[in-house]
């Protein structure tokens, strides 16, 4: 279905509450918007949200509201003014345009989007081009970031690799730049499908050993035989992780690994319960602000 319009969310907020912003947005399945610098108010920033007019009628649109009010300080009711626009595709892909440039991740991969040419100071490392349409991931999040660093450090060569929560595309996209030969990728979002497909066009012309299934990792596994990777990169929340770190476990080699993200510090050990309930081995925990991701092996 085509999307010919957006609704344009703004508000205020201290810096101090970026992250939580994220984790709520995240956590309700919003992965379009971005934060603005406000140089005339000191310690503040402005948030900016894109949500498709189809999916968004008034009674879900209030909703969010609350959704958002309930993280935030309420010791003032004057302090969250929440307005609504609404933009052309168009001015839409502009908007987000401004907010994103060339990127070095780790030591070797550069996130460039693809409107872009490329600085002539990245010339000797990996690009990664991206368009992020409607789909998350353009490697600016921690979580992504995180996952990114992770992959850079793994020998990729020949391997088989899952990538599930795939957004844009960017970790399998990663993935066959660091020399993997065969990758899956699952989204339960038709939009970042289309993304993650568009952009592995965008950098290889074509889709050659490159599989996408639309809809939930618990779903397609019993559907296809998603079995013998050798790695599997996950960054989608850490609810959803809970549920099918099992399953997991059950697609991966003896001796594969797992790159787990899109968790928060307070979240992490519950998950290294599961994971060594699942018979994983915990290799490696990075940080970046309150995120965490975790690198596994299973070893039986």
């Amino acid at each position: 279905m085509e999307i010919n319009n957006w609704y344009k969310l703004t508000f205020e907020i201290e810096d101090n509450l970026e992250e939580i912003i994220i984790w709520k947005l995240n956590d309700l399945g919003i992965f379009s918007y971005a934060f603005e610098f406000l140089l005339n108010k000191k310690n503040k920033k402005r948030v900016v949200i894109w949500l498709p007019i189809l999916n968004w009628p008034k009674s879900l649109r209030i909703k969010l509201e609350n959704n958002i009010r309930e993280v935030l300080d309420q010791s003032d009711d004057n302090l969250y003014t929440f307005m609504w626009s609404i933009i052309e595709q168009e001015d839409w892909m502009s908007s987000w345009k401004k907010y994103w440039g060339p990127e070095l991740v780790g030591n070797q991969l550069v996130i460039l989007p693809s409107w872009l040419k490329l600085p002539d100071k990245y010339k000797n490392k990996k690009v990664i081009k991206i368009d992020p349409g409607a789909a998350f991931g353009t490697g600016s999040h921690p979580t992504t970031s995180l996952c990114l660093e992770k992959l850079e450090k793994i020998s990729l060569s020949s391997k088989k690799i899952l990538d599930i929560g795939s957004g844009s595309g960017i970790l399998s996209i990663a993935a066959k730049c660091l020399g993997a030969i065969e990758i899956c990728a699952i989204d339960n979002d038709y939009l970042a499908i289309n993304s993650t497909e568009s952009n592995f066009r965008l950098n290889f012309s074509n889709l050659d050993n490159f599989i996408t299934y639309l809809g939930t990792f618990d779903e397609l596994v019993s559907k296809y035989s998603l079995k013998s990777f050798d790695l599997i990169t996950c960054n989608i929340l850490a609810e959803v992780i809970k549920g099918i770190i099992p399953e997991i476990s059950n697609s991966l080699k003896i001796d594969g690994e797992l790159i787990l993200s899109g968790i928060l510090n307070s979240q992490k050990d519950e998950i290294f319960k599961l994971l060594d309930a699942s018979n994983f081995l915990i290799n490696d925990v990075s940080f970046k602000e309150d995120w965490v991701c975790i690198t596994a092996q299973k070893i039986l």
